[in-house]
């Protein structure tokens, strides 16, 4: 019926597929666009896993205000807070979603999630999945939510448009009034061009790896689809915020992530303290290798986050001239771990190394060096925010201390406000 309500969501990834699931459980259409099928989407390469506080963490004295504060001050500071406070409390519930959604996060050996360390906390609080090939989480959410996209689209709730590219939004009405009510698309496989109305559109197409040339981005990691919305009005915020991820294995056509949880189990970062030794690894004894994180940040060790190791390594290859045999490369090592526990941990990216690489890691340091990853930047989008506005500037919280505020919903973010989209349901 022409005067049916219908929303599109463009990007099948687990921002667009989430969006899709939530929109056709309040009973309403959605058309979804993707340029490749919904679980060949970028968020299938996500690996080490998702933060949140749960009762094994809170049993260490980890809370929701304590992530929201490590968080913070990962951030460096920057990070709009009312949200960030939202996403801590709300981190525990959507993980309880996906678990009954069938997310296999891997388990201890009491039946509990298990949990693993991570960049910049020092309190295990990383759920992670993978059954038992852990560092697989992304792959094992965007399945278990394409299970539900098709749920829905079963019941004709959902209609995929798989390899079809967004071209342009379709807006009417002038300055603040303007609103985009469809898109232009095109079909990839048979190049017919088409328009498709709606009543909103959602906007869920990812990062732009490959403006950078070699990212760990997937090449449908362009940043056109956000581009497009810009060029036609849309504000685009932040585009400087890119994440570069410290741990990748350079390749001659991109760089393959190696996860953070690699560090969270015990990964090491090293090169020979003797500039240009071209020694294997295994050959060089201890106290020959220059331990770069534990040395220069003895309280977090390989844990610092993301941005802080990356500096680090680009400091030791390229303005110390350190790196393995002179090339812009240190040893990420796992040797000491058991390699039967490595399999059950990390056994996804364990089996990446060893395809594109040739070297067991169990074995064998990986060679690794940072590269373009994540980007933080996007599409401008507006908050409410909740209740929790105190007086003065709060200190860093320090675990065991009583928390200044619940972590109930609606302290960051008001409930139902229009634009706060992780609290339209009490």
């Amino acid at each position: 019926m022409a005067d049916e309500k219908r929303v599109i969501v463009v990007g099948g990834g687990l921002a667009g597929l989430a969006a899709s699931v939530r929109i056709a459980e309040a009973g309403v259409p959605v058309d979804l666009f993707s340029m490749v099928p919904v679980k060949r989407s970028h968020s299938v390469c996500a690996q080490g896993g998702i933060n949140a506080c749960n009762e094994v963490a809170r049993q260490q004295g980890y809370s929701e205000y304590q992530h929201f504060d490590e968080t913070l001050i990962g951030g460096d500071f920057l990070n709009d807070q009312h949200p960030v406070l939202e996403m801590a409390n709300w981190a525990p519930k959507i993980i309880d979603l996906l678990d009954r959604m069938g997310v296999p996060f891997n388990r201890s050996s009491e039946g509990f999630r298990d949990l693993r360390l991570f960049g910049g906390s020092l309190f295990k609080r990383t759920h992670f999945a993978g059954a038992f090939a852990g560092a697989t989480t992304g792959q094992q959410l965007l399945y278990a939510l394409d299970e539900q996209t098709r749920r829905f689209a079963a019941e004709g709730k959902v209609n995929k448009m798989e390899f079809w590219e967004f071209l342009w939004p379709i807006t009417e009405g002038e300055g603040e009034d303007k609103r985009c009510v469809g898109i232009v698309a095109q079909d990839m496989r048979t190049m017919q061009i088409r328009s498709f109305r709606a009543d909103a559109v959602v906007m869920a197409t990812g990062g732009c790896g490959l403006v950078f040339g070699k990212s760990t981005n997937s090449i449908i990691c362009t940043g056109g689809a956000a581009s497009r919305c810009y060029q036609a009005g849309a504000w685009y915020g932040n585009p400087e915020m890119i994440q570069v991820h410290p741990t990748a294995i350079p390749g001659a056509d991109k760089c393959r992530l190696m996860s953070e949880s690699a560090r969270g189990e015990g990964g090491r970062v090293w090169v020979p303290k003797k500039k240009g030794d071209t020694r294997r690894p295994n050959d060089i004894p201890e106290n020959e290798r220059y331990y770069i994180l534990e040395e220069r940040y003895p309280k977090y060790g390989n844990l610092v986050p993301r941005d802080i190791a990356t500096r680090e390594i680009f400091d030791v290859c390229v303005n110390e001239g350190m790196g393995i045999n002179g090339t812009n490369q240190v040893y990420l090592d796992l040797t000491h771990r058991d390699p039967e526990y490595l399999t059950q941990k990390l056994g996804g990216i364990m089996d990446i190394y060893e395809k594109f690489v040739g070297d067991d890691p169990r074995y064998t340091p990986m060679r690794i060096f940072p590269a373009v990853h994540y980007t933080m930047g996007g599409l401008w989008t507006t908050y409410t925010p909740g209740d929790y506005q105190p007086d003065q500037p709060m200190g860093e919280h320090k675990p065991g201390n009583p928390i200044p505020i619940d972590a109930q919903p609606g302290h960051g973010l008001t409930i139902g406000a229009h634009n706060n989209a992780m609290t339209t349901a009490s």
